[in-house]
Order: C-alpha cells, then structure tokens, then sequence
C-alpha cells in the first residue's frame, strides 16, 4: 500500500513499508515480551502477543537481530514509573561509536528477514491529540521528539496523501514525570488508513537512512500512560459497541463492551469539551462514581490506549 524508500544502516539495507497488523494497543507500559535473536540474543520489547510483529508500539530494539548495536529501549520498575508496575526508557546509542541509532518508540518495526523497517500501521480513526507522561535527560543540548500522522492511500495517484499531523520537540531536561500533548492538525476530512507514531530520544533522527540520524549518545526519554484523545461533542454519538445503564444515573455507571479483551479508558467529558473524570480498567470491571458531579449531561467516551470503541451521552440526576 505505501511506497517503499531505503534505510541503510551500515551494511544492512532496509525500507519502508505498511503492515497489516491487528491493533494490540500498549499504552500503560505493562506489557513486555522476551524475544530471542537467529544469533541466540535475547531482547525485551513491549506489547502484549508472543509475536511482537502483532503489537501496536514497538522499539529499534530487533535491530539485534543482525546483530548491530546493545538495546536501545528499556523496562523500568514501578519505583520509576509514572503509574503501574513499569515504564519504558527509550536511549539514544550508536553503532560502533558511529552511526546514530535515536532512542525509539513507536508503530516502527525491523524485519531483519526481510531487509525492511514497516513504519506504518493500518488505522482508520481520527484522534484529536497524543498524550501521555515522560521524563528526559539530554546530553549536550539534545532534543526529544514525538511525531503523529496519518495518512490515505491515492489509488488514483498511486501517493501517499497526509491528512494529519502532530509534532513536538522537547529542548529541556525534565527530572519529573510531566504530562505531554500533541494536537493533531487535519487538512482534509478523509479518514485514514494508516498511521505513524515515533517517540524518539534524539529529535535529529532520520529512519529512512540512519547514518543520516543526529543525537547524542546517553539522551534518555522515559515514556508511561501514553493514549489518544479523541472529540467528545455531543453533536453525534456512536454507541452500537457499548451499553452503559442507568442513564439517567445519580451515583454510579457501569459499562459493557463488545469484544474487547485489553484495558479500556472511560473518558467523561462536560458541555464545554473538559475532562471531568477518567477510569481505566478491565473491559469486565468497567464502572464510574458520579457522586460529586452536578446534575446536568455529560458526554462518555469509551477508548482503549489509542482506539474510540464508543461515544454515549450521560444524564446525571442526583
């Protein structure tokens, strides 16, 4: 579906593609999985499905494979997490001490076997903004990088044509868990089918050609609760995937979803868009206290990390 460019990173030779692979989101950082290289090396990547071409975000870290460089992602404990058992470390290194390879996660993966990075994700929403919790420790005036786009394929054209984009550089360290957000920013009212995330510990990084990639060896980006945004107007709802009963309700919802099996957000928003109250959990343990809310409606909106499942208005009535 996507036009194809060369990455070459030393002696390999790699391009870029678009893969079909089902959407496993991962946006808490719990789930990892252990791999093992044709050489025997053994790696940690994140997301939940023993074949990690499968998972949603992933790391460089495959690049063992070849093998050319140490890891350059990372588990972190709960001491150093932003919520949850672990958080993720995504650190800028270099092969040789020459070639740059940035710290990064995102829908990227190597495929060693077949010469080729897949940098796109089939996708057909349309999220407002990326947002989620990092930490950075730059080296020497580096930079920190997190990029969105989505995209639709021109039959027509044979092209690739943007629809949206975010981008945000982070030039300062930040010791403390802070949130972050990137606004999508649309130029067409298509829907896509297919997307790109990369969340890099360099803001210098090239992956179509890594030897053209610019960082600082050590830059250290620690990522944790990353998920979309998506539009809480009360202009439409969709609300075929998921029950929600009382409605009217005075002290407590609860939820029901259709053929989900990973965590699910319950995002509910107020008249004027702002975020009121937020609930991860279980798609069998979905539930939320209204108690302290005042009377009035409410729009839910009913997500895993990065995929709207539903959109119900709620009527609180104490």
């Amino acid at each position: 579906m996507d036009m194809k460019s060369i990455v070459t990173i030393s002696s390999l030779v790699l391009s870029i593609g678009l893969t079909a692979q089902t959407l496993m989101p991962n946006g808490d950082m719990e789930q990892w999985n252990s791999y093992q290289t044709g050489g025997a090396q053994t790696y940690n990547d994140l997301g939940p499905n023993q074949d990690r071409t499968q998972n949603f975000l992933r790391t460089l870290n495959a690049i063992l494979e070849a093998p050319l460089t140490s890891p350059s992602a990372f588990r972190l404990d709960a001491a150093n997490a932003y919520n949850g058992n672990y958080s993720l470390q995504v650190v800028t290194d270099a092969v040789a001490g020459a070639i740059i390879v940035p710290g990064y996660l995102g829908t990227g993966d190597v495929d060693i076997a077949n010469q080729t990075i897949y940098l796109g994700r089939p996708y057909t929403q349309r999220p407002l903004r990326m947002t989620g919790y990092y930490q950075y420790a730059p080296v020497s005036g580096d930079s920190a990088a997190f990029f969105v786009e989505l995209t639709v394929y021109d039959a027509l054209n044979q092209t690739k044509m943007v629809l949206g984009t975010g981008n945000l550089v982070i030039t300062s360290a930040q010791n403390a868990w802070t949130q972050f957000s990137v606004d999508i920013n649309y130029t067409s009212q298509f829907n896509p089918d297919s997307i790109n995330i990369i969340m890099s510990s360099s803001a210098g990084y090239d992956l179509v050609n890594l030897q053209n990639s610019a960082g600082q060896i050590g830059s250290a980006l620690s990522l944790d609760d990353l998920s979309f945004e998506f539009t809480s107007s009360f202009e439409e709802t969709d609300n075929a995937n998921i029950q929600v009963f009382p409605n009217p309700a005075a002290d407590r919802i609860q939820v029901q979803v259709q053929d989900i099996n990973e965590p699910v957000r319950l995002r509910l928003y107020n008249l004027n868009g702002q975020l009121v109250r937020e609930v991860r959990n279980q798609a069998d343990q979905l539930s939320m206290d209204l108690q302290d809310l005042s009377n009035g409606q409410y729009i839910l909106v009913v997500q895993t990390d990065f995929k709207r499942i539903g959109r119900q208005k709620i009527t609180v009535a104490h």
